[in-house]
């Protein structure tokens, strides 16, 4: 005579339970640290791919210095874009000086809306927005002197949101910033103060020095 056993539905329920507390306690963790390491991926993807941009568009068009760049000038924005992203960035979009379109309500790492950006468009005046085939949102803004912890004079920067409209359009996030030294080239915001802005106490504006050299988002 032989006796069979098995798990009642008691313990089937539990044990149910059990894996699915632990799932709902681990499964958050793992998607949070894969977002993290896309931001790092994408962050060091639009390095690249603005320093090639630049390169080339120097390249063409004599060193930036010949351009007689003017901050807070519209013409000299709109060289800026023909030299660097129509030339040289596959676009998806260009959406112009000042026009809505192409880029988002961008947020402090801290708390509240970066203080330079638009409810209706880009990055505040003077700027030009475009997306590339890639789905980046791209800004362009005239800067003069030490600004987001890159000292330079008279150059150009670039903001971009690495996934586009998609949430959580943040800086030190998904969103970065990048800045044209003459004498360097393009340089991620931050380098020259150690990105001391880049915590969650900061706006995270100068967040990108410090992923791409430590290869993550830690704060």
């Amino acid at each position: 005579m032989k006796i069979k056993t098995a798990f009642t539905l008691a313990e089937v329920l539990v044990t149910l339970m059990i894996i699915g507390v632990i799932a709902a306690m681990t499964i958050p963790g793992l998607r949070k640290n894969a977002d993290m390491q896309e931001y790092v991926a994408g962050c060091k993807k639009a390095y690249s791919t603005i320093s090639g941009a630049m390169r080339a568009a120097e390249m063409q068009h004599g060193d930036f210095k010949r351009w007689a760049f003017k901050d807070g000038d519209n013409a000299s924005i709109q060289k800026a874009f023909d030299y660097i992203a129509k030339e040289q960035m596959s676009l998806l979009r260009q959406c112009g000086i000042d026009k809505d379109g192409c880029w988002k309500q961008t947020r402090n790492l801290g708390s509240g809306n970066f203080a330079y950006t638009s409810k209706t468009y880009g990055l505040g005046i003077n700027t030009i927005s475009f997306t590339t085939a890639d789905g980046m949102n791209w800004n362009i803004d005239g800067l003069t002197g030490t600004v987001h912890g890159v000292d330079t004079g008279t150059t150009i920067g670039f903001f971009v949101d690495i996934n586009g409209d998609k949430k959580p359009n943040m800086l030190g996030y998904d969103v970065f910033t990048f800045i044209y030294d003459p004498e360097r080239g393009i340089v991620p915001a931050g380098s020259d103060n150690q990105s001391k802005e880049c915590s969650s106490a900061g706006n995270g504006v100068d967040c990108a020095a410090k992923v791409i050299k430590e290869g993550k988002i830690t704060y």
